[in-house]
C-alpha cells in the first residue's frame, strides 16, 4: 500500500474523518496523521497496484479516470477548509509510507512554515470578468434594417460600439481588480490567461487571498463594484471560498 496525501491540516485539536467520504477510488483508512507544531497530515492509504507509477502513467491518458480522482481529491481537501491553515497538495503526492510523508514534512519544515503563516485564517476567491460581445451584437442586430445601405451601417456601428465597450471593460476590470485588491491580504492576476489567444474577451482573473472573518463582507463588495457591469456587456463570475491554491508557492 501507498500513502497518498490530500493535505497538511494545522489544528489544534486531531482532525475529525466523519462525513468526508471514501476518499480516493480504492483507497481505505482516511487518516489524520500528527506531523508537528499543531500541524496533522491528511493521509489515506491506496493500493501500488491502483496507484503505482506504472499504473498512474497508463491512467493520467484517460481523462474519465482522472476526473474522478480529481473530484475525490478536492472533496476531502475542501472538507477542512475551516480549519485554522489549509495547505493543500497536488493530485497524487504519493508516498511508500507513513514515515516518509513525515520525513518529507521535516525536510521542507521551513517552507511549509512560510506557506502556514502566510495563509493562515485565510481562504481563496476567484474573480472573473468577461467581455460578453455576442450580446452586444445581438441587442443591435435587433433593430430592423430595409436595404442594403442600412444593413452596412448597423454592422459599421456594431464593430464601432463593441470596440469602445471593450475598451471601457477593460478600464472597469482594472478598475475592480486594484479597487477588490485592497480588501485582500494578497491578490494575483494571472494576465498569462486574459491573453492567451488573440481577441481574447476575457476582462479579468483574479484570486484574492481573503480573511476567513471577511468573506461575507468580501463577496459583498465584490457584487456592489460589479453591480453595473452587465449593462456594459460584462459577464460577472465570483466563485469561493477555495482552498488557498495561488498563494502557496
Amino acid at each position: 500500500m501507498l500513502s497518498y496525501v490530500f493535505c497538511l491540516v494545522r489544528s489544534d485539536r486531531q482532525p475529525t474523518m466523519r462525513r468526508i467520504g471514501e476518499g480516493m477510488p480504492g483507497g481505505r483508512d482516511l487518516r489524520a496523521i500528527a506531523a508537528g507544531e499543531r500541524l496533522w497530515a491528511i493521509v489515506q492509504s491506496v493500493p501500488e497496484a491502483d496507484y503505482g507509477e506504472v499504473t498512474l502513467a497508463r491512467g493520467l491518458q484517460n481523462l474519465d479516470w482522472v476526473g474522478a480522482r480529481a473530484i475525490a481529491h478536492e472533496r476531502v481537501i475542501e472538507s477542512f477548509l475551516a480549519a485554522r491553515a489549509l495547505l493543500p497538495m497536488q493530485l497524487f503526492t504519493l508516498f511508500t509510507s507513513d514515515d516518509r510523508v513525515l520525513q518529507h514534512v521535516r525536510s521542507n519544515g521551513a517552507r511549509i512554515r512560510r506557506i502556514l503563516k502566510r495563509i493562515e485564517n485565510n481562504v481563496e476567491w476567484g474573480l472573473r470578468l468577461t467581455f460578453d460581445e455576442k450580446a452586444t451584437r445581438a441587442q443591435l442586430s435587433k433593430r430592423p434594417v430595409r436595404s442594403g445601405t442600412e444593413f452596412l451601417a448597423r454592422k459599421r456601428d456594431v464593430l464601432g460600439i463593441n470596440r469602445t465597450r471593450l475598451q471601457a471593460a477593460k478600464v472597469s476590470a482594472n478598475r475592480v481588480y486594484k479597487s477588490m485588491s485592497r480588501l485582500a491580504t494578497a491578490a494575483q492576476r494571472r494576465t498569462s490567461l486574459e491573453r492567451a489567444a488573440p481577441g481574447s474577451r476575457l476582462l479579468l482573473d483574479a484570486a484574492y487571498l481573503v480573511p476567513t472573518a471577511k468573506s461575507r463582507a468580501f463577496r459583498s463588495a465584490a457584487r456592489q463594484q460589479t453591480r453595473d457591469l452587465r449593462a456594459g456587456g460584462i459577464t460577472v463570475s465570483l466563485t469561493g471560498p477555495w482552498p488557498p491554491y495561488n498563494f502557496i508557492q
